[in-house]
């Protein structure tokens, strides 16, 4: 019956001092959780997810900060109306296997595609032109390492997408 209390007792403390450590121990700060909702928050940039890339290692003034927030919300809406569009057709699900919905499918939404490739192209100039000339070859270095990923990208998955031969 001793060893049980005394197990009992040992046990409470172990746990009653992981607590007070646990209270102890700042929280993370909002800065740090910003950041990691940042990367893949709605306030991400052009393509929303991509922006991040294209801005990496380049310190913004305040001014150029408010100068993108502004380009970011001149094309919001546009995006959003074409997401939403492509949204209410993709609603129906095909079956697997079904290669020619699929394929229609894919040939249908070409033009939303085309469209939000063009509004993002016109959003990158935008960000790119609120840029400082020292920050715009930073930014033209970044672009060019992304479009380097995404045709290495496209040339390894080639043939998996309906539309490509």
């Amino acid at each position: 019956m001793k060893h049980i209390s005394s197990a009992i007792v040992a046990g409470l403390l172990v746990f009653g001092s992981a607590a007070v450590v646990a209270a102890q121990t700042p929280a993370p700060t909002p800065q740090a959780h910003a950041q990691h909702a940042g990367k893949y928050g709605k306030h991400a940039g052009p393509g929303r997810r991509g922006g991040q890339a294209l801005l990496r290692g380049i310190q913004l003034s305040d001014a150029e900060k408010a100068n993108i927030k502004n380009v970011n919300a001149k094309y919001a809406s546009q995006l959003k109306a074409l997401r939403e569009q492509y949204k209410s057709q993709s609603q129906g699900k095909i079956a697997k296997g079904d290669t020619a919905a699929m394929r229609q499918r894919w040939e249908a939404n070409a033009p939303k595609r085309e469209a939000m490739k063009k509004i993002m192209l016109a959003e990158r100039s935008d960000i790119r032109a609120a840029l400082s000339p020292a920050n715009q070859s930073k930014f033209d270095a970044n672009v060019s390492k992304m479009e380097q990923r995404v045709a290495k990208r496209a040339e390894k998955g080639k043939g998996h997408r309906p539309g490509s031969v």
